[in-house]
């Protein structure tokens, strides 16, 4: 008998950010973040790209590296990718554009392939100053630079797409949970295309009204099979139970009408 791997996945009112890292010391803020961390290669274009956000007070040194270990990942894109920058600094309040470009030829096996990287980030900070002594000299104050890491790595994945359709997901009908405190219920989405990833938006609304309650993306990995949409009490009208239809996008930002469209 076959296992199916469940994801749970509750919806938001908006779209959850990107990861971001937030400190603060005597040197001032540190504020780390990614504008994403998926990028979708598709027929339709040859590359993507991600901002790497410095909101802190100092410089900030990126460095883009390719990530060991291959979990949820069917086939490797790194033979076909380019990217850059490797490393670069970013000044404060200022951001870098990451881009990765797809080289994909005319022999490569139609399919979906994936790659991780890595975002590490240094901070650029001048220490107080410290006295240098000389004999000949006069003892003089010089500023030593130091480099501080920021922890942790902030993972961006990338799928590439090649001579295959869009992959989509099979929503099913909602299943209500009324022992559970903190979800109504779920919709559960099973994946039609097998070895390939999903990346779109999927919204909850209000079946009489057509009010939006919830929206978001939805990605699966390669290796995912299906997953509950949950919907959190606390967002979700409780006189409304068992009136909802869930809308389906099969890309993020969703564009036009849902694909599919399902209501308890």
């Amino acid at each position: 008998m076959k296992t199916r791997t469940h994801f749970l996945i509750s919806l938001l009112a908006v779209m959850a950010p990107a990861p971001l890292l937030n400190a603060q010391d005597q040197g001032g803020s540190i504020s780390v973040a990614i504008s994403d961390n998926l990028i979708v290669i598709d027929e339709s274009t040859r590359s993507g790209q991600i901002d790497l956000v410095n909101g802190g007070d100092d410089p900030m040194e990126f460095t883009v590296f390719p990530m060991e270990g291959a979990e949820g990942i069917v086939a490797s894109a790194e033979p076909i990718l380019r990217w850059a920058p490797e490393k670069a600094v970013a000044p404060a309040h200022r951001s870098l554009p990451f881009r990765v470009l797809a080289r994909k030829t005319d022999d490569l096996p139609a399919g979906e392939y994936a790659f991780r990287f890595g975002v590490r980030a240094l901070v650029q900070r001048d220490q107080p100053p410290v006295q240098i002594l000389s004999e000949n000299e006069k003892n003089e104050d010089q500023t030593i630079g130091a480099v501080v890491p920021v922890v942790p790595v902030l993972p961006v994945l990338v799928y590439v797409r090649h001579k295959i359709a869009t992959p989509r997901v099979e929503p099913e009908a909602i299943e209500l949970t009324p022992e559970d405190p903190e979800n109504l219920g779920y919709f559960i989405v099973v994946k039609k295309d097998p070895n390939r990833s999903f990346v779109g938006q999927i919204r909850v609304i209000d079946r009489e009204t057509g009010v939006p309650l919830s929206s978001g993306r939805l990605h699966l990995a390669q290796t995912g099979a299906r997953a509950r949409v949950g919907m959190p009490r606390e967002g979700f009208p409780a006189d409304k139970t068992g009136s909802y239809c869930l809308q389906v996008w099969d890309q993020f930002p969703g564009q036009g009408d849902p694909y599919a469209t399902i209501c308890s």
